[in-house]
């Protein structure tokens, strides 16, 4: 934590309660606490035990009733995990050829078109998936590109000034994609 003075607001969503779940049994072992300002049971607040960071937990129907605007927002997209196969080898035989190339592109960008709506303007929408294929993240950017959202609500392209990363003394390989970063391990 920082010793700013300024306070950090993290909301926490999942459309899946069980992962939302999960998040609530780490936030004691990550320093957090439980506030008491949650307002309904749809909503868990957390306060650091130290700096000045909360984090709320919300389900889908309180985020979207809140009006929040953010000046990030990070989607972390469910995909096709191609990308850490080595850790769950049986995703090869869970996901069909259909589900890579036609539903999980066309979730990925209804989510981040819903994201986008939570972003201040001036604010930064960051695409994340644990995906290697290009049709998860490069077509999935551009597609988004192509949308009112990224139009309409000022989005720009983000330079991540990686080019000097890859050197020796680095533990993760970068490869640059046309939108998209990939960071993978030096082993």
């Amino acid at each position: 934590f920082s010793n700013s003075s300024q306070a950090s607001y993290i909301v926490a969503h999942d459309v899946v309660d069980e992962r939302l779940r999960q998040v609530k049994g780490s936030m004691s072992r990550v320093g957090f606490v439980p506030n008491g300002s949650g307002d309904s049971s749809d909503r868990d607040v957390y306060a650091a035990e130290r700096g000045n960071v909360t984090i709320e937990i919300m389900n889908s129907s309180t985020l979207e009733a809140s009006c929040l605007e953010f000046d990030a927002v990070l989607v972390d997209a469910p995909c096709s995990s191609s990308g850490v196969l080595r850790r769950r080898p049986s995703q090869r035989w869970e996901i069909t050829q259909q589900e890579v190339f036609a539903q999980l592109p066309y979730l990925q960008l209804s989510i981040l078109e819903k994201a986008a709506s939570f972003v201040r303007k001036g604010g930064r929408l960051i695409y994340s998936t644990c995906s290697v294929l290009d049709v998860e993240n490069d077509g999935v950017v551009d597609e988004f590109e192509r949308t009112r959202a990224f139009s309409n609500l000022g989005f720009s392209r983000w330079d991540f000034g990686l080019d000097e990363a890859n050197d020796k003394s680095s533990t993760c390989n970068y490869a640059h994609g046309k939108h998209t970063v990939t960071m993978l391990p030096t082993e």
